[in-house]
């Protein structure tokens, strides 16, 4: 049965595809990893976690086409996804666009066979790359025998062989590397020379807690820090709803990072899957029972006819407020350029009533209490 295609406002941000949550990498600080205890590979193994390519056709089939408003095929790994060989089966079997999140350590002509003839559907007209490659320091230095980021660079400009343009200039070119800032490997000048001239580069801001230190720049505050630096010895209350259509490797939509990637952790929706994959799907009759004792829910399953991106508007109640994955609430841009445009901050989940105890509030700055209020419980705010 063929399913209804959605209906996204014009305001929606972003569709974000986990395909797996399997990488050939074990990075101290992976953005997979809450915990971001090094762990990420005994978390999130390669194997029988990952929903077939026919499925995904299905499901993707959904997402209507837009030029402003791609696929992005993420993971873990994507490269790896369905033993290497369902990229090529999910990008060959539909017409949309997509962009592509990988660190690219595949050799660029084994890049190419695992895309299977499809490149063009990784090629759009954007102000930024379709594929953005991750630069993982320890890992790649390892991989490459202390050559990592000069073995990059060669290896995004060996896509060229393979229909894809590879341009110093950001606008034009299909491929960039994207550094996270992190305190313990900064991109140094050394990096910036040698890639400069050949494929843009650039850095994203670490989002976390670094010796006691809260890194980035946040909307909501004490949103990833309130537990980690011993502000409060507990979690807090509030009310979330999110702006992003972010599907698991088995099919789930989750309201933010956090609940996909904790959930994740326990390995909970596999045994949701299985039941559901005799049931034709039907995540809004079986939700309650296949969920009920678990305090992390999915807010569907994109295979179920009754799947609506409304449901993402609906605010819920959250119990983990503190345990924020930083992308989720950092002040950003939009797809729409909003806060270079017009100075208007975007987040990826919009949070409301947070349940901010007094001796927290007594932390504040009053500039910092003024910014918070908003966001705030009412009936708590003194």
């Amino acid at each position: 049965m063929k399913l209804r295609e959605l209906e996204f406002p014009p305001w929606f941000n972003y569709v974000g595809v986990f395909l797996t949550l399997g990488c050939n990498l074990n990075c101290d600080y992976c953005i997979n990893d809450p915990g971001q205890a090094g762990n990420r590979k005994s978390l999130f193994p390669l194997g029988p976690l990952e929903m077939p390519p026919e499925n995904w056709a299905r499901a993707l089939a959904r997402v209507p086409h837009s030029r402003e408003l791609p696929i992005t095929l993420q993971g873990g790994e994507p490269t790896l996804y369905w033993h290497g060989k369902g990229l090529g089966e999910i990008l060959q079997a539909l017409p949309h666009k997509f962009d592509l999140l990988t660190n690219l350590t595949l050799p660029a002509a084994q890049f190419a066979e695992r895309i299977a003839g499809a490149g063009e559907k990784l090629r759009r007209d954007a102000p930024y790359p379709s594929i953005r490659v991750s630069y993982h320091r320890a890992e790649m230095e390892r991989l490459w025998k202390g050559r990592g980021f000069e073995s990059l660079i060669e290896n995004c400009e060996q896509m060229a062989n393979h229909g894809f343009v590879v341009s110093a200039k950001k606008s034009e070119s299909d491929i960039g590397i994207y550094v996270v800032d992190h305190p313990d490997q900064p991109i140094d000048d050394a990096m910036r020379a040698m890639a400069a001239g050949r494929i843009p580069l650039e850095t994203k801001e670490f989002l976390g807690v670094h010796d006691g230190k809260l890194h980035g720049s946040y909307l909501y505050p004490f949103s990833t820090d309130l537990t980690v630096r011993d502000i409060h010895p507990e979690t807090l209350s509030c009310e979330c709803r999110g702006s992003e259509l972010l599907i698991d490797p088995l099919g789930f939509v989750w309201g933010c990072h956090f609940y996909l990637y904790e959930a994740w952790r326990s390995q909970k929706p596999k045994a949701a899957y299985d039941f559901l994959a005799g049931q034709e799907f039907d995540f809004s009759r079986h939700a309650g029972a296949l969920f009920a004792d678990q305090p992390l829910k999915p807010v569907g399953h994109i295979l179920d006819a009754a799947f609506d991106v409304a449901a993402l508007q609906v605010f819920h109640p959250c119990t983990f407020y503190c345990r924020c994955i930083g992308c989720d609430t950092k002040i950003k841009n939009d797809r729409f350029q909003s806060l270079q445009n017009s100075e208007t901050p975007h987040t990826s989940v919009e949070i409301r009533d947070i349940r901010m105890p007094g001796n927290v509030l007594r932390q504040m700055s009053a500039r910092q209490r003024a910014r918070a209020e908003p966001f705030l419980y009412r009936d708590r705010v003194a």
